[in-house]
């Protein structure tokens, strides 16, 4: 079975966070004495969540669909369904792997899946956001296994190192590629994590 991880970010002062093992939103108002809560409406059965750089709660995976993206209102993440009043929306991949994460990248959400990598912008109402695909065969390794920096995104997928800074995903010329790729336990690859090291413009992957 794969590793538990949660996806967390901030939705105002509060934290949301969600864990594909149990698939609910949780929102956390920062008291100490009172835990976190279910966001109520929110839909269920989830993979990841992201809060977009247009205050959007997005729901990654939603509804037990690995390839549907749901939003909410935009300031209310309470409000999920369409209407005329509102700006929630859903849209699903046009992909053969399921979501795994999601991160706010140069204006743009990117989502990226098992086997691929897709950004999402606002084009504002009625339709709330667009979502193209910007690379093939470059899908993460695992939920924790991409990094953001102020030149874009970095992850690890299966085979190589990618990169995204808007335009195309590129893959990132490794002279250790073919030894952490051999070396590397697939079995347990869910455990893989990416951190910043942003006094020296690094990023390091630590991996089975």
């Amino acid at each position: 079975q794969p590793a538990t991880t949660w996806a967390l970010d901030t939705w105002g002062e509060n934290m949301v966070g969600c864990t594909v093992d149990d698939g609910r939103i949780y929102e956390w108002a920062l008291a100490t004495g009172t835990p976190a809560a279910v966001v109520s409406n929110a839909p269920v059965s989830n993979r990841s969540i992201l809060v977009t750089e247009e205050r959007f709660l997005f729901a990654l995976g939603a509804g037990g669909n690995p390839r549907l993206v749901q939003w909410s209102d935009r300031e209310d993440n309470t409000a999920w369904t369409p209407a005329a009043t509102n700006e929630a929306g859903d849209l699903e991949l046009n992909t053969s792997g399921q979501i795994m994460a999601g991160v706010n990248v140069r204006g743009q959400a990117l989502i990226l899946t098992s086997t691929d990598a897709h950004a999402a912008s606002y084009s504002g109402p009625p339709y709330g956001y667009g979502i193209e695909r910007v690379g093939s065969s470059c899908g993460l390794a695992a939920e924790k296994a991409v990094a953001v920096v102020d030149a874009g995104a970095f992850w690890m997928g299966t085979h190589a190192f990618y990169g995204y800074a808007g335009g195309a995903v590129q893959e990132l010329p490794s002279e250790v590629s073919d030894y952490v790729f051999s070396d590397i336990n697939r079995g347990q690859v869910s455990k893989t994590f990416a951190v910043v090291n942003s006094s020296f413009g690094e990023v390091f992957w630590f991996y089975p």
